[in-house]
């Protein structure tokens, strides 16, 4: 059961640190990048930590999907927060 929480951990980690790079994410790049199957639990828990990640929804080839990113403010507060302390 430890080893799942930090797995767990880890990709709640691996996609917020995507993310704070102002760089976008879906579904099928967080599992080509990163081997993630479990990628919209992750982005469901750092939403419930207060992290404001933001969605919108794409057709492309005919297949809908979401694109997950972080405003560039909530980058920069996140940042300088990290400066801080």
């Amino acid at each position: 059961m430890t080893i799942l929480q930090s797995t767990k951990q880890t990709y709640k980690q691996t996609i917020l640190d995507h993310l704070l790079t102002g760089a976008t994410l879906t579904n099928m790049q967080a599992y080509a990048q990163y081997g993630m199957t479990c990628f919209l639990q992750r982005v469901s828990e750092l939403r419930s930590e207060g992290i404001p990640i933001r969605d919108k929804s794409v057709k492309n080839n005919g297949k809908h999907y979401n694109v997950y990113w972080l405003d560039s403010d909530y980058i920069q507060h996140y940042k300088a927060c990290e400066v801080t302390q």
